[in-house]
């Protein structure tokens, strides 16, 4: 086999990279002294990437040994070796997903808060590389474990939430136990012993998951068990009393769609279909030649089977329904121009969005997206406000106005409440 003498090295300033291109090939190492360490390999041609994790920190017992014993393969990915624009000489493997560290000096591999993505190796007999595929669905047999990048985005953010989740309540622990240890111990009669607010839904996010099956009694499977079930209705319980509280205020709008958005399950509950968000704050289309125009849905849903996708747009629960004066001698009252104008904007979004579905997906990284006949839901405003003086003709009114939207839902405030309360009276039977 001859030489090949399109090949370029590239040694950092440290001595510690070297990468090395030929053809279509990218190989990197780590040296150590004269010894070549291998840490990535590219092939741009078939879009492949494998990645060996390495420790590189100096002085660790474990340096230059894998991180975990596994290799990371991953199919479908536009990778390729950069230097980092803010430090020179250090490189980085540009294209990776969000979760992986990037940085060549630092050997690749996981962050440290999604380190247990690799330990799932551990579960197999004897499997050799985790793949990240943007070509294949996820999949797990006793040797392989394929893993869906849109699947990998799931758990990066599940572990994101579960992370702040338990940083906010270890920060309000510890403020309290120092508190209580310097302050109330030595002067209690002054500074009341403070305790901590039992959150339901930590509660039910830690128990939920507890296998009550094993090295348990059976008094104790019980306890157990009904503290679950405790924590869960109290988990949907301190959300009824939040939303309760919502609607009785008086907020600005983005207060309102950032509680849905910290509460998705609401809305999956009040549209009734096994929707999933794909984001808050879209962009669907609509940017005209003079880069105006662009058109930003509230929160961008897709059905959970069909990927079919599915608009909706947050107002505020003070926001008017109707006219307060009827339409000339008709006695129907004529939608609010807030209402009008949410519908046009829903309709427009619709719109956008089925025009330019093709573009929008070219670049995005979930592709499963379809815009066949999206359909639009408005949370607005309270039936509540109709009460009074013609109730009767404006609720007729409303009613009217609102069943006669094709492929579009208005939803008021309290009768969002009211389906919650009958969710939990069904659930719990209270």
């Amino acid at each position: 086999m001859g030489i090949d003498t399109t090949q370029t090295e590239i040694v950092t300033d440290d001595g510690q990279i070297i990468i090395v291109y030929s053809n279509n090939e990218i190989k990197c190492y780590y040296l150590d002294n004269d010894e070549r360490i291998l840490l990535a390999e590219i092939n741009n041609e078939k879009k492949s990437t494998m990645i060996h994790p390495l420790n590189t920190k100096i002085g660790s017992p474990s340096f230059l040994k894998p991180k975990y014993g596994i290799s990371f393969l991953f199919e479908g990915y536009d990778t390729d070796v950069e230097e980092c624009p803010t430090a020179k000489d250090i490189y980085i493997l540009s294209g990776l997903p969000e979760v992986f560290i990037k940085t060549l000096q630092y050997g690749l591999g996981l962050k440290r808060e999604y380190r247990f993505i690799a330990k799932l190796a551990n579960y197999l007999e004897d499997c050799k590389a985790i793949i990240i595929s943007k070509e294949h669905e996820t999949e797990v047999d006793k040797k392989n474990i394929i893993i869906n990048y849109n699947d990998l985005d799931k758990i990066r953010r599940g572990i994101d939430r579960i992370t702040d989740l338990y940083n906010e309540e270890s920060t309000i622990s510890k403020e309290i136990f120092v508190f209580n240890e310097l302050l109330h111990n030595n002067n209690p009669e002054i500074f009341l012993k403070r305790k901590k607010i039992t959150h339901g839904d930590i509660i039910y996010k830690i128990v939920k998951d507890t296998d009550f099956s094993k090295s348990l009694s059976k008094s104790g499977k019980t306890s157990l068990l009904r503290i679950k079930n405790e924590a869960e209705e109290g988990y949907f319980l301190t959300l009824k009393n939040d939303f309760d509280k919502k609607i009785t205020g008086d907020h600005l709008e983005s207060v309102y769609q950032k509680f849905f958005e910290e509460n998705p399950l609401l809305l999956t509950l009040f549209i009734g279909s096994p929707y999933i968000q794909i984001n808050k704050q879209a962009f669907v289309g609509g940017k005209s030649f003079d880069n105006k125009n662009e058109q930003y849905p509230d929160f961008l849903h897709k059905h959970k089977i069909t990927n079919n996708s599915f608009i909706v747009e947050i107002k505020c629960p003070k926001t008017p329904l109707l006219e307060k004066n009827y339409y000339r001698e008709t006695g129907i009252y004529p939608p609010s121009r807030d209402l009008s104008g949410s519908i046009s904007q829903a309709l427009t979004q619709k719109y956008q969005l089925e025009t330019d579905i093709a573009s929008l997906i070219k670049n995005a990284e979930d592709r499963n997206i379809e815009a066949y006949n999206v359909q639009g839901f408005i949370i607005i405003g309270l039936l509540g406000s109709l009460a009074g003086d013609s109730e009767k003709v404006k609720k007729r009114s409303f009613e009217l106005f609102r069943h006669n939207q094709k492929n579009l839902r208005i939803m008021t405030y309290d009768e969002c409440q009211e389906q919650l309360s009958y969710f939990l009276q069904e659930i719990y039977k209270k």
